[in-house]
């Protein structure tokens, strides 16, 4: 699921990689939360929504709600019915983009935004322009559109959490928050502002619970039927190692929304932690019982987590073998099978390198990467190409560093810089940093292995940091 605030890296494996976030994926609304936040949206939304249906604005500006809260699933059915009450509204096309499933759809959702995109007021240009620069990996592009959206529309709380979601995947936090802040001070009750910093203080440096944790509440003030709003309180809590709050918030959130399977889910990793791991396992099986086929299998994959909690990485590979070869028969989607069988085989070669299984993991990369280039030539683009073969050197290379191959790893260092060179993405060399990291962690050189992973995703990789 993409949205635009996610890192390059994510959006084109097309999954949440490896990350303990669990962020946004849909669970049942209620039609109550629905209609309260298409009063939000319609208040903060001040960039036109160009369509002659009504139907279809009503529809889109559920849609974005959902979105804003985390509901993407939700969000995605809205924006598709949107499209097909309004096949050439821009605004709908480009929602469906941020929720979209696979790297696929979010290309195709832009292309049919294009078709109209001279029709439209210059907001949803701009927002469109936004979207496109993650296909090239030009994020430092999107940063300034979103300035320029800002600029066309200074009285939109929407505007401004654009501007801070866009300067979020670029590393600026500080003006993220600034953005999101801004946003507040236009529409106090802005769900998206109110999620988008909250999370900012939870997962982001400097970090700040306290501010979170404020956010949080507000969302549950002046949202007091959205469960996402308890999730997320418990999602800070969590991250204090207050597990039992944490859990006392999920629960709140299942009271609130019976269906929402989320939190169902983040409850089995919360019993993770306190080592009760045949309670887990039943947590993720009630959430997964109750979640839509486009989850199952991912939520299947944390589910094999579980073990490697408990030490027992055997299982935990064997298990996340038989999710990759099961996620057909799961229900998922056709467009989003590759993708979900990357994240199951992203996670076992993880695990499969941290236990040492230097030769399993070659077999799993090996396959994660042949899926990883198909997805490329179904999107069809020079960028798509480009984008994924980076990314494919990357697993390439810590396969590498994992087993001694200091030049193997310093060769697929340097095809990522290559591949990215012309990017304006001051993110770009992260994956090349991390392969060098760890091959010089692999060595016993530390202090060249500190430089290298502090330049890599160090801020938001807990696999990084730990290293």
């Amino acid at each position: 699921m993409l949205s635009r605030h996610r890192t390059l890296r994510d959006l084109f494996c097309t999954i949440a990689a490896l990350s303990l976030l669990l962020g946004a994926v849909g669970c049942v609304q209620k039609e109550e939360t629905v209609s309260t936040g298409q009063e939000v949206a319609s208040r903060a939304g001040l960039i036109p929504l160009t369509t002659d249906s009504d139907v279809a604005r009503a529809l889109c500006e559920e849609g974005e709600y959902l979105s804003d809260v985390g509901r993407n699933v939700q969000a995605r059915e809205k924006f598709m019915a949107a499209v097909a009450e309004d096949p050439t509204f821009v605004r709908a096309h480009l929602g469906q983009s941020n929720v979209a499933a696979s790297y696929k759809e979010f290309q195709s959702c832009l292309d049919r935004a294009d078709v109209n995109i001279d029709s439209v007021s210059k907001g949803e240009q701009l927002m469109v322009e936004i979207n496109r620069t993650f296909l090239t990996n030009d994020t430092e592009q999107g940063v300034q559109r979103a300035s320029q959206l800002v600029e066309a529309y200074p009285n939109s709380a929407r505007a401004a959490k654009i501007l801070g979601d866009m300067q979020s995947v670029t590393g600026d936090n500080e003006a993220a928050r600034q953005s999101y802040v801004r946003a507040l001070e236009i529409d106090p009750d802005f769900a998206g502002a109110l999620m988008g910093a909250a999370v900012s203080y939870l997962y982001r440096t400097p970090k700040n619970y306290a501010m979170a944790e404020e956010c949080a509440q507000k969302m549950t003030v002046a949202y007091p039927d959205e469960a996402k709003a308890f999730e997320l309180v418990g999602d800070i809590k969590r991250a204090q190692n207050d597990l039992d709050g944490a859990l006392e918030a999920y629960d709140l959130a299942t009271e609130t929304d019976p269906g929402m399977a989320q939190a169902q889910f983040k409850k089995g990793h919360v019993i993770c932690f306190l080592g009760n791991y045949g309670d887990a396992l039943d947590a993720f099986d009630a959430a997964i019982a109750v979640v839509g086929p486009e989850t199952k299998a991912t939520y299947a994959t944390y589910r094999a987590f579980t073990y490697l909690h408990a030490g027992d990485f055997d299982t935990a590979l064997d298990l996340l073998d038989r999710v990759a070869d099961e996620v057909e028969a799961m229900g998922t989607p056709a467009d989003q099978v590759k993708g979900q069988q990357v994240f199951a085989l992203t996670s076992e070669a993880t695990a499969a390198l941290h236990a040492g299984h230097y030769d399993r993991a070659a077999e799993i990369i090996g396959r994660r990467n042949q899926l990883q280039m198909e997805i490329a030539e179904e999107v069809g683009t020079d960028d798509a190409h480009r984008l994924q073969k980076a990314d494919c050197r990357l697993w390439d290379g810590l396969l590498a560093a994992y087993t001694g191959d200091l030049d193997a790893a310093l060769e697929h260092a340097e095809r990522i810089a290559v591949l990215v060179e012309e990017d304006d993405n001051p993110r770009k060399l992260e994956p090349h940093h991390f392969v060098m990291g760890m091959a010089y962690l692999k060595l016993g050189d530390y202090p060249k292995a500190a430089m290298h992973l502090r330049q890599a995703d160090f801020e938001n990789d807990m696999f990084i940091r730990y290293h």
